[in-house]
């Protein structure tokens, strides 16, 4: 009763004094802008990075940051653009202001080449914006049709909302083809695409194109959602030919059911990148996997959900990276918040005013005894 009483006299006998006023404006100002930061660290981390070293550059590839889903955009020497997938549809905002502001970078006025690997809408997602944004000269749909469409027999059928829409926004943006085994040269490179190869697939993960980009000097491989029953498939067509790769761009998100030992084994890649989102709920990139790349012998291992968009420029045997940043660690920021929090409510009188005080009290003291 006794603590009760003096807390109760305590709040009776509580003034508002100025220091009290500046610490509750210190800690208001201090929420509302980790507030404001904190549910905004991705998008804030997508313009935290700088790709100057790597414009202009001889052979560009950009891995950029669309959350749980997955993006690339190479540019050759001759200025020739190549987008493969668009990412998701609540990035997509904030993913054609990052490619605008790589393709401005390098005064480019248009998508020439643009493929869209497989219905899924973590990887055309963003397909309408782009169409909205940018020109597209080409484009690249899966051998996969709208209920709309007709006199396409032996196809299979997606009845996606999402897919509908993009491919008759797509039919009135540009030159339309199927992904098809094909070569398209770009002056000393060629863009070849070895697979699909049937028109039948139980998962439609497996019309996932695998894309090489390469010339003489380099080779890029794009293998979209592509699972390990595609992969067999590629690797029993294509077993008499010999194919090593400088870049792997990982499969499936860098998902345990893609991107085999067997696989790795034959496309023999130096350098791998995999597009994952923050804290995704399926943990990728998956761990197996993460230890299938090492024991391949890839000398080095990128991902989007440690580094945000990812930036590389390719000369010969010599690759130059650019990353942004991605504060994936909530937890610490959470941690940093309250220790600002504590240091606000610690701060003491300055030692100095201190100091003043007690002089002023000894002098107050000097005199009350003088006139005593």
């Amino acid at each position: 009763m006794q603590k009760i009483s003096v807390y109760v006299n305590q709040i009776k006998n509580f003034k508002i004094t100025r220091k009290i006023v500046i610490q509750i404006f210190l800690v208001l100002l201090l929420s509302m802008i980790f507030s404001l930061v904190y549910f905004n660290l991705t998008t804030i981390s997508l313009y935290l990075h700088n790709f100057g070293s790597i414009y202009n550059s001889r052979l560009q590839l950009y891995s950029i940051y669309v959350g749980q889903g997955d993006s690339s955009f190479i540019i050759l020497p001759n200025k020739t653009s190549i987008l493969i997938d668009t990412g998701t549809e609540e990035y997509a905002e904030k993913f054609c202001d990052e490619l605008e502001s790589v393709m401005d970078a390098n005064s480019l006025e248009k998508i020439d080449y643009m493929f869209l690997t497989h219905p899924h809408s973590d990887h055309i997602g963003g397909a309408l914006k782009v169409f909205e944004q940018f020109e597209v000269v080409n484009i690249f749909r899966p051998i996969i049709c709208s209920p709309l469409e007709e006199n396409l027999q032996g196809y299979d059928v997606s009845d996606d909302f999402l897919y509908i829409e993009v491919l008759e926004r797509a039919e009135q943006e540009g030159n339309v083809e199927f992904i098809l085994p094909k070569e398209i040269n770009v002056d000393d490179y060629t863009l070849k695409i070895w697979t699909p190869l049937s028109t039948n697939y139980s998962d439609l993960n497996d019309y996932s194109p695998i894309i090489t980009i390469q010339n003489a000097e380099n080779s890029l491989m794009f293998t979209g959602d592509l699972t390990i029953d595609g992969e067999a498939e590629f690797l029993n067509t294509y077993k008499d030919i010999e194919i090593d790769v400088d870049v792997l761009k990982v499969a499936h998100h860098g998902s345990e059911n893609a991107t085999s030992a067997e696989f790795l084994e034959k496309v023999n890649p130096e350098i791998a990148i995999i597009s994952a989102g923050v804290d995704n709920i399926y943990n990728f990139p998956n761990d197996q996997l993460m230890q299938r790349l090492n024991d391949s012998g890839v000398n080095k291992i990128l991902s989007t959900n440690m580094a945000g968009t990812i930036g590389m420029s390719v000369s010969g045997d010599v690759y130059n990276f650019a990353t942004g940043f991605i504060f994936h660690d909530r937890v610490v920021f959470v941690v940093i918040y309250f220790i600002l929090l504590f240091a606000i409510f610690s701060v003491k009188k300055n030692g100095t005013l201190k100091k003043v005080e007690r002089i002023r009290a000894g002098s107050n003291l000097i005199v009350s005894k003088k006139n005593f």
